[in-house]
């Protein structure tokens, strides 16, 4: 599996690395490996995005966010700034207590997706995010993986 995210500050991208995290027992179970593609530095993601995890999956940096590009991702339009689902999304976010991480001047509207590919390299499953919040629960994520 591998799973593209958003801007450093993206608390919506630490939340789905948090549940990948929480699901590893599940992915090994599955026999997948899952690669992560981020394109902050990483003294910017540890210090934003991944602060206080231990990550187990294998982290890969794509600075000029080419790979983004190949696999079919864009920028966020004004489309995905005006969705009420974000405003609800971030105000419960907000009630549950968790903070903004931070800023993302310049690439911040870089939306990231989920992708599945199968042991002979087809893939098998895309989720293309619309907007930073419609992330494919890692239940489908794994259903998807045990069909592949």
């Amino acid at each position: 599996m591998v799973s593209f995210l958003g801007p450093a500050h993206c608390a919506f991208c630490r939340a789905h690395v948090i549940k990948l995290i929480q699901a590893r027992r599940e992915f090994e179970s599955a026999n997948a490996e899952v690669v992560l593609v981020a394109y902050h530095d990483p003294e910017r993601l540890t210090a934003q995005m991944l602060h206080d995890l231990q990550m187990p999956f294998t982290l890969l940096v794509d600075r000029n966010r080419e790979s983004y590009a190949r696999w079919g991702m864009g920028l966020a339009g004004w489309r995905a700034m005006v969705r009420p689902g974000l405003y609800w999304a971030l105000l419960q976010r907000r009630l549950r207590g968790e903070r903004n991480i931070g800023t993302s001047p310049g690439t911040g509207r870089q939306l990231g997706g989920d992708f599945i590919v199968d042991r002979g390299g087809r893939l098998a499953f895309a989720n293309r995010l619309n907007s930073f919040y419609d992330r494919t629960p890692i239940t489908r994520l794994l259903e998807e993986l045990r069909r592949a």
